[in-house]
């Protein structure tokens, strides 16, 4: 007994002694192919579709795309509904109804993803048409907070991400009225001092203009309006530091699918500081350009540890030999 005692004491020992000088495990972000299927970007809480919506969006598997000959449709009954087909931004197919929808209306609207991986099956959504709307015209208004500095995950398309210390900052959205029956059919982009610095699917931003991070689930992005600096980096390195300290201008564009309108786009001044300590502009960012591809949100069940990880679970699954060997005896 005293015997297992001690082999599993020098074990317990090792295992700490390799967590101390063993380096940081990597942290992998598998893109998980198909886990999210066809979406049909609609009104939140079941809202009503406006008769003259410029067009429908399909957005296709994660990764994958849409089998657009399986595009459809209907009214409640079956009856279909004509219209055209067009490409979307984000890899979108977008149904364009060929008259106005009838208000009071129930329509169904189907497609079928196409995934190298497995098989789909055939995906709906169905919703109610309503009254006409006014195409819109604003955006709405762009404030942003008092940068603060804290430490915050910055995700790269090498590693699920780490946690760093920085200035940050977030921006926020309040949509106009005339935009609000139309939001689920808008795309964006942020720019940073004329850079691009994130960019959201459609229906990115919710009717408070809050993020909507079911749009964006398990996609390789910045959060859309999150805007920092790494002041102190911590080790795993981030892939960037993200914007240099000092005065920056944000630019929100929102493009409202098949419109054929340009919305005026909404600018707001901010700054962010490494009083503390300096970073060497050099290794980070120019301007807004992106970091690569980073993840928005960790993605639960994506990642993935290599290195030291795995050889403690070796070695745990050695110790289990071990002790079925003793107990043998």
């Amino acid at each position: 007994m005293h015997g297992h005692a001690w082999t599993w004491g020098a074990v317990g020992m090792f295992l700490l002694w390799l967590g101390a000088f063993a380096p940081p495990s990597a942290e992998a972000c598998a893109a998980p192919n198909c886990l999210i299927d066809v979406r049909f970007p609609l009104p939140e809480d079941g809202g009503t579709v406006p008769a003259n919506v410029p067009g429908l969006v399909v957005r296709p598997p994660l990764l994958e795309s849409t089998d657009v000959s399986t595009l459809r449709l209907l009214q409640s009954d079956g009856t279909p509904v004509p219209f055209t087909l067009a490409t979307g931004a984000r890899q979108t197919q977008v149904l364009v109804p060929k008259a106005p929808l009838v208000p009071g209306t129930q329509y169904r609207i189907e497609a079928k993803g196409i995934c190298q991986y497995r098989e789909t099956q055939s995906q709906s959504a169905t919703f109610t048409a309503g009254p006409e709307r006014p195409l819109p015209t604003t955006l709405g208004t762009l404030s942003v907070d008092t940068p603060s500095r804290g430490t915050f995950p910055v995700y790269g398309d090498s590693n699920c991400g780490s946690t760093q210390e920085g200035d940050s900052t977030t921006l926020r959205f309040t949509p106009s009225p005339e935009l609000v029956p139309f939001l689920p059919w808008v795309h964006w982009t942020v720019e940073v001092d004329g850079q691009p610095w994130s960019f959201s699917n459609h229906h990115g931003l919710t009717s408070t203009g809050a993020d909507n991070y079911e749009s964006h689930q398990y996609e390789y992005n910045r959060p859309l309006l999150f805007l920092y600096t790494v002041c102190t980096p911590n080790n795993p390195l981030p892939p960037g530091l993200g914007l240099t300290p000092g005065r920056h201008q944000a630019t929100l564009q929102g493009t409202l699918e098949h419109a054929n309108l340009t919305l005026p786009p909404l600018s707001v001044d901010f700054e962010l500081s490494c009083a503390t300590q300096s970073v060497d502009a050099g290794t980070g960012d120019d301007g807004g350009t992106p970091d690569g591809d980073p993840i928005s949100s960790p993605s639960k069940g994506g990642c993935t540890q290599a290195g030291g990880g795995l050889t403690v679970l070796g070695l745990l699954a050695t110790l289990r030999l071990w002790r079925g060997r003793g107990a043998k005896a």
